[in-house]
């Protein structure tokens, strides 16, 4: 009888972890595919007069080439900056009020807010 309780207990744990995995992954952002450069002259090459931008595919922001985060996020790379843009990658500039699609805009330039 203790048998059947241990698997009882082992496939009831199981089932949680499998509803947990399908909830994160139906929270991740989706994004659409683009051209990612492994340097930044290749990027250049190819973007022409289009900027080049570190695009995160985690965070789903792009970083402009002044920002200190440029080049240097573990799920980035470089991109061009409208193809990025269409790819439905958000902009540290905020385009409007809030968040979008699940990303809050970071507050690192608010001084005094809550």
């Amino acid at each position: 009888m203790r048998k059947y309780g241990v698997r009882l207990a082992l496939a009831a744990a199981c089932a949680l972890d499998l509803q947990a995995s399908a909830r994160a992954a139906s929270d991740d952002i989706k994004l659409g595919d683009i051209p990612r450069y492994p340097t930044e002259a290749a990027a250049r090459a190819a973007c022409g007069a289009d900027p080049v931008v570190w695009a995160d595919s985690r965070s789903g922001f792009f970083y402009p080439k002044f920002h200190s985060d440029f080049g240097k996020t573990a799920h980035g790379a470089y991109a061009c900056y409208n193809q990025a843009k269409k790819a439905d990658y958000w902009s540290l500039t905020p385009e409007g009020d809030g968040g979008r699609e699940g990303r809050e805009f970071p507050l690192m330039f608010c001084n005094g807010c809550s």
